[in-house]
């Protein structure tokens, strides 16, 4: 397959991070780095530390405002990372995806080739401080991040065109992480990296595919079922409210898919995982006299199985919208409950199984062949289990036209008000 048909089809849904890996594992921290990390706990505490030599400001009265789109740099004269290495030194790749390779890496102190003599620190304890700073290439001015992670997924582009690409998907989630409580929506966002053109985030567990394949997909069914019954409404809803979340800010994810949901473990390993939203590439923003042009086509990064039927007819000439996203969402949640896509049936064969994605049909095909009499064993057991109808609930959302379906508010509203 070329490297044209890769980029379209972008189907390994590896762009965001996959399973956190050990620190100890999978890289090597001088004593500074440690220093500089366990100084990062002891300030998360309360602790002070001296800030001579790197500006601090105490104020956010001239941070921009929830609702503004200027971009977010990552400060990297007042902290840094350091990519993990495996055991040849490579850098250690946990993605890889149409516009980027994501790495993991550690933070670090600022490399004194960044800083201008007043900003370099004046003893080893130095740490960045988490009050907003003002760096000299922030085009935000003043930044609030978030606390420093014990792991970065730092997202590189794949090629130069893919910069372009990256540094509109860093706008959006600089205006999006701006509004409160986005972190129980997306993940956490770091800045542009304006070196490289890298996007720095949260490390995460693992993405909500994975998880799928690992905590549920290697039970048995009687064990399966019940674990997905005591998960399946929480997960929903989560995902739904993070949903509406977006569409509240005008934003069009456009990718909505669960290898573009990240996972973090939760300590009960009973308890449904927390789930963020990550990889906003394809995301339309469609705020008044804004425009961000991601130069990728929403389509070229969508994986077929999760597109909108009304968009892959050759009539369509609508962009991806509220509904579509939704679309996608309810057929993400069908993946949790199969634990596989409704159309696999049909994988062997691909012309087949793109027809039948564009039939809009997916809880008809989730019934063909062997597959379908596991399919329709598992739907049974959640309905049992939660005492209502899946297959209508999920007919609300999935079915061809959009005439006829309902809205994520509504939507939501007949999960919550089950049984």
């Amino acid at each position: 397959m070329g490297t044209q048909d890769i980029r379209v089809l972008h189907d390994s849904g590896a762009i965001t991070p996959p399973g956190t890996p050990n620190i100890s594992a999978h890289s090597k921290i001088n004593s500074a780095s440690s220093d500089f990390l366990s100084s990062l706990s002891d300030l998360r505490r309360g602790s002070s530390v001296s800030s001579r030599g790197r500006p601090r400001l105490d104020s956010l009265e001239s941070t921009p405002q929830p609702g503004s789109t200027e971009l977010i740099t990552f400060p990297h004269q007042v902290r840094d990372y350091d990519f993990c290495r495996d055991d040849r030194e490579r850098k250690k790749r946990i993605g890889e995806g149409a516009w980027s390779d994501v790495y993991l890496a550690t933070p670090c102190p600022p490399k004194p080739s960044d800083q201008t003599p007043s900003q370099i620190p004046c003893s080893p304890d130095m740490t960045p401080p988490l009050t907003p700073v003002r760096t000299a290439d922030s085009s935000a001015g003043l930044t609030k991040l978030p606390p420093t992670p014990t792991l970065y997924a730092v997202k590189v582009p794949a090629m130069t065109s893919a910069k372009k690409v990256l540094s509109a998907e860093a706008r959006i989630l600089s205006y999006l992480t701006r509004f409160p409580s986005a972190e129980n929506y997306i993940v956490s966002f770091y800045g542009l990296d304006t070196r490289t053109g890298s996007i720095l985030l949260r490390a995460m567990d693992s993405t909500m595919e994975s998880w799928i394949q690992k905590e549920l997909n290697s039970l048995d069914e009687t064990s399966r079922a019940a674990r997905l019954t005591a998960i399946f409404p929480s997960m929903a809803l989560t995902l739904i409210d993070g949903l509406i979340w977006m569409q509240e800010k005008h934003c069009t994810h456009g990718d909505i898919k669960p290898s573009n949901i990240l996972v973090s473990n939760t300590p009960s390993s009973l308890a449904a995982p927390k789930l963020l939203y990550s990889d906003f590439s394809s995301t339309l923003l469609t705020l008044p006299n804004t425009t961000i042009d991601t130069a990728a086509s929403p389509l070229g990064a969508g994986t077929w199985d999760y597109l909108d039927p009304t968009l892959l007819s050759s009539s369509n000439t609508a962009p991806p919208s509220a509904a579509t996203d939704l679309w996608s969402l309810a057929i993400t949640l069908l993946f949790l409950v199969l634990g596989a896509s409704p159309f696999d049936a049909f994988k062997h064969n691909k012309y087949q199984q793109r027809e039948m994605i564009k039939s809009g049909c997916p809880l008809q095909c989730l019934g063909y062949d062997e597959q379908g009499v596991r399919n329709m064993k598992r739907l049974k057991a959640l309905e049992k289990g939660m005492g209502i109808d899946v297959l209508e609930w999920f007919g609300k959302v999935l079915r061809k036209g959009r005439e006829g379906r309902v809205g994520v508010v509504e939507w939501r509203a007949m999960l919550q008000g089950r049984g």
